[in-house]
């Protein structure tokens, strides 16, 4: 994970001015209780998360400026940065893809629907979310309800999360 504090696009400072509405690949925030967030850029199974303090991303345009917290260290900061900017930028990469664990990928799926079975979506929403469209029409009415499987799981497992079981991640 890369860290960045963000501000206002007016406001004078170091960093770079972004736009979320120009990134062509999926975007998705996290907001915790606390107000922190977690802004996620994915596409074909690379994944570049960016820990924001400051400001709020949603208000678009932001300033960006990116944290170096593990310095002088910086060979697994300098692969994730530059993941992040493919991602921003539409790149494909070349040679050996990026991308989150099985595992990784099932917490973050856990909690990415729990936020939206929270707000009142329905599974299939979900799965449009998670999956996209294209695999929704085509995977979601198999008999053997794989799919509509994995979603229930991922929101039962995120509850069983925000109720606890996220301690288990921390010991």
């Amino acid at each position: 994970m890369v860290s960045a504090y963000t501000r206002k696009s007016d406001d004078n400072g170091l960093g770079v001015t972004v736009s979320l509405n120009d990134v062509p690949c999926r975007k998705t925030l996290l907001k915790t209780v606390d107000g922190e967030q977690h802004l996620l850029l994915r596409d074909n199974g690379r994944v570049a998360q960016v820990r924001c303090v400051g400001d709020d991303i949603r208000i678009d345009p932001f300033v960006l400026e990116l944290v170096i917290d593990d310095f002088p260290n910086v060979d697994s900061r300098q692969h994730l940065i530059r993941r992040l900017a493919d991602l921003y930028r539409g790149r494909r990469l070349s040679g050996r893809s990026g991308g989150w664990a099985v595992e990784a990928m099932r917490h973050r799926d856990a909690l990415v629907a729990l936020d939206l079975r929270m707000e009142g979506r329905s599974y299939r929403q979900i799965a449009i979310f998670l999956y996209g469209e294209k695999a929704v029409r085509r995977d979601w009415t198999n008999p053997d309800q794989t799919m509509k499987n994995r979603v229930i799981r991922s929101v039962k497992r995120g509850q069983r999360m925000m109720n606890g079981g996220y301690r288990k991640l921390l010991a």
